[in-house]
């Protein structure tokens, strides 16, 4: 039986995720360990998590519960005395589970940790003070203690952790394993361009709500994975929602970059994108968009992410200051922009090989109902303005 099981509760994120299993895999074979990995309804993980085997179980919730309900279904599949408790699909030091696995009443837990401190010290500095429970990534306990989850149930989304130390404090002492290291997915960011570079790429991203984890890991692709100098724009467009369109118009009228890329907030760039996307766009393409891969994938034009020259901008805006047209504020102004270019024989370049993954509408399948019935009532008053511009075209 193993000795401790690792319960890690996912809610989307590929290139995290995969950081995540890539740690746990390379932990060291003793203390022996199970993982137990919860998928909370991500659009985006199933044939990832599908293709795992050894001592991994996946539990998958068909709504969102949140970390405190899923913890509490892993926990009841667990195997082990010992329940190592990772908020979200953070990176564990190899030699982690073994700091952890200790004898006697206390409870462990992994300090915080930086990538750019040295290891072994959670302030920067040999022999600063360790860094204060409740911010800690990871969290061991008994299993006898488990219960105390329920107690954290009223926790804000990011402190559910938190809340455990604080209640697991009443009971006994919660002390931290600084020779442990655990560090969020996307700490291992580094710069790819020496400050003060002059850009050479604007990235838009419009979004319903820029602290949501799809964002996130949008954002943390991006950084990963773009090598040349770039700069990102997210327009949040939450409350009241303004759609697509606005923010899409907005941001590139804020480029001032020789390229700009739209781009959805549940895309995640993949490795050597963007080179393939300017090379199509220097050899004349007006518009360009990369291949979606593991995911549906439209070959006349995937709006969900395409390049465009900034010289080229005015030229086929819908007017000026107005790339996409105005009246087609949610949905059908990727069809619109299509028809325009096809009009001037300048189709947009589908690039095989600039690959991206995406959750397909990740935003517009929100389950909050005000949200949702504005959604459709746009997109039908989308769809008659779009009649009325294109009346011979036949749209679904």
């Amino acid at each position: 039986m193993a000795a401790v099981s690792v319960i890690v509760h996912l809610d989307g994120g590929r290139e995290r995720t995969l950081r995540c299993l890539e740690a746990l895999a390379a932990l060291a074979d003793e203390p022996t360990f199970e993982a137990i990995l919860v998928d909370d309804a991500s659009p985006d993980l199933g044939d990832l998590l599908a293709g795992l085997s050894g001592d991994v179980k996946v539990l998958r919730n068909e709504r969102r519960e949140g970390f405190v309900a899923s913890a509490i279904r892993a926990a009841a599949q667990a195997s082990a005395d010992t329940i190592v408790l990772l908020r979200g699909p953070a990176l564990l030091s190899p030699d982690a589970l073994a700091h952890l696995v200790v004898d006697g009443p206390k409870t462990r837990q992994i300090d915080k940790f930086s990538a750019h401190q040295p290891r072994g010290s959670a302030a920067g500095l040999p022999g600063e003070p360790a860094a204060h429970p409740t911010s800690t990534h990871a969290l061991a306990l008994r299993r006898r203690d488990v219960d105390c989850l329920r107690d954290a149930a009223g926790a804000a989304p990011g402190f559910e952790l938190a809340a455990v130390c604080a209640e697991l404090a009443r009971r006994g002492d919660v002390i931290t394993a600084p020779d442990a290291i655990a560090a969020p997915a996307g700490a291992t960011v580094a710069a790819r361009q020496a400050p003060g570079d002059r850009a050479e790429l604007t990235i838009v991203v419009p979004t319903l709500d820029a602290t949501a984890p799809r964002v996130r890991d949008c954002l943390a692709a991006i950084a990963v994975n773009t090598a040349a100098a770039h700069q990102v724009v997210v327009f949040d467009n939450g409350s009241p929602p303004q759609g697509f369109t606005a923010p899409v118009n907005a941001g590139l009228r804020a480029v001032d970059t020789p390229y700009a890329v739209v781009m959805n907030d549940d895309v995640e760039v993949l490795d050597g994108w963007w080179e393939p996307l300017r090379a199509a766009l220097d050899e004349g393409a007006a518009v360009v968009f990369p291949r979606t891969v593991e995911g549906a994938m439209r070959e006349d034009f995937a709006a969900w992410c395409f390049g465009v020259g900034a010289g080229t901008i005015a030229e086929i805006s819908h007017a000026a200051g107005e790339f996409f047209d105005p009246a087609l504020r949610v949905w059908f102004q990727d069809t619109d922009l299509l028809l325009r270019l096809r009009a001037v024989d300048r189709p947009p370049r589908l690039v095989h090989e600039s690959r991206i993954r995406h959750a397909l509408s990740a935003t517009v399948r929100s389950e909050d109902p005000a949200l949702r019935a504005w959604i459709e009532r746009t997109i039908a008053a989308d769809k008659a303005a779009f009649n009325r511009k294109h009346p011979t075209v036949t749209i679904t």
